[in-house]
């Protein structure tokens, strides 16, 4: 994961716990936001060079009374932040605030305090932060509340690759089959601070409820120009950014035997031909029937593998999970082999921006 850090100005019109805001007054609302950036990022990852905005809620601790209700806070052209109407802080009372971008993320008339309904596009990045308990800092126009988002979904790569200089690989399809793509997501109570690998579970948002378990396509060739040939150097089987990356935390339960009904496990439309001679050696009289799919653009088979890690049995938030397979055949292609899935996690980057 990575960090971002930028610094915004708010404040906003009066209530009956308003403090009077006169012209010059240093009780405005201020903040930071950071948000979190993998090493190596996709198109669709909020990081710190793309962040431009973000919605804030406040509630008062009080009595849970709402005080900012989804404002709109956009990056100026001096890297500052602002929004309208201003805030002011509350006399007599502390604010607990979230945040979380980008916009839609929160369905119209649901609030930070709720379970949010969420159906996952795939392809949009979903932070959130909360800083609880926060009253007017004594430094005055200087202090901010700092936001430090965190990513509420997990990232997912294939990258492909073969060894063996026999054989030619030519990948048609890529597909993630049985993940949940529907589930509510509830913002944690505690303040999102500090790196998630070592934070408190109070302090991270949680997902309950999944449900709609479907496929998620990585690769589709829908022209004979666009079916991967493989070679040593692994590539991303998202070729062109714009398949899925992100998808809801959830286990990845493993069923030995073989049997992939009940798991989530990526599938490959492939084949294998042998390179000296051009001929197709896989699939074959051999192969499973389960291996076979019915037609196909150049007469593939089914490749099947389980997306459970030997170190990990579940995709967890903010984590970016790097699988490397390597497509390998045997001298009498009567099995495949494949590299070890590898994981890699969220690198923190932090930058600092002060208006």
């Amino acid at each position: 994961m990575s960090c971002l850090m930028a610094g915004a100005g708010l404040a906003a019109c009066s209530s009956e716990k308003d403090d009077p805001a006169p012209a010059g007054s240093d009780n405005a609302i201020r903040f930071t936001a950071e948000s979190r950036q993998p090493q190596e990022r996709a198109n669709s990852d909020l990081t710190t060079s793309n962040l431009n905005q973000f919605f804030v809620y406040g509630f008062l601790k009080s009595n849970n009374q709402i005080y900012m209700d989804n404002v709109e806070v956009n990056k100026t052209s001096t890297n500052t932040w602002e929004y309208s109407p201003l805030k002011y802080w509350p006399t007599g009372d502390a604010l607990n605030f979230y945040a979380y971008a980008p916009k839609g993320m929160l369905p119209s008339g649901v609030t930070p305090l709720e379970a949010v309904p969420f159906v996952n596009s795939g392809t949009t990045d979903f932070i959130y932060a909360v800083s609880p308990g926060m009253t007017q800092p004594a430094a005055g126009t200087d202090a901010q509340v700092k936001f430090n988002f965190r990513h509420a979904l997990a990232k997912v790569t294939v990258m492909l690759s073969s060894e063996d200089t026999n054989i030619v690989v030519k990948v048609n399809n890529v597909t993630v089959v049985g993940a949940n793509n529907s589930g509510q997501f509830t913002f944690p109570s505690a303040s999102t601070a500090g790196d998630v690998a070592s934070a408190d579970a109070s302090s991270i948002g949680t997902w309950s409820d999944l449900s709609g378990k479907g496929i998620a396509v990585l690769h589709m060739a829908q022209r004979q120009d666009e079916i991967l040939t493989l070679t040593s150097t692994p590539i991303d089987a998202d070729t062109d950014g714009t398949a899925m990356d992100f998808f809801i935390p959830q286990d990845l339960p493993f069923t030995t035997g073989g049997s992939f009904e009940s798991e989530v496990y990526l599938q490959l439309t492939c084949a294998i031909y042998d390179k000296a001679t051009g001929q197709k050696v896989w699939p074959n009289a051999n192969t499973p029937a389960v291996n076979l799919p019915n037609g196909g653009l150049s007469g593939e088979g089914y490749i099947y593998l389980t997306l459970q890690g030997s170190n990990f049995t579940a995709w967890k938030p903010g984590y970016h999970y790097v699988y490397n397979i390597a497509i390998n055949g045997h001298p009498d292609m009567s099995m495949i082999d494949f590299g070890t899935p590898t994981v890699d996690s969220f690198v923190t980057v932090t930058t600092q921006l002060q208006p």
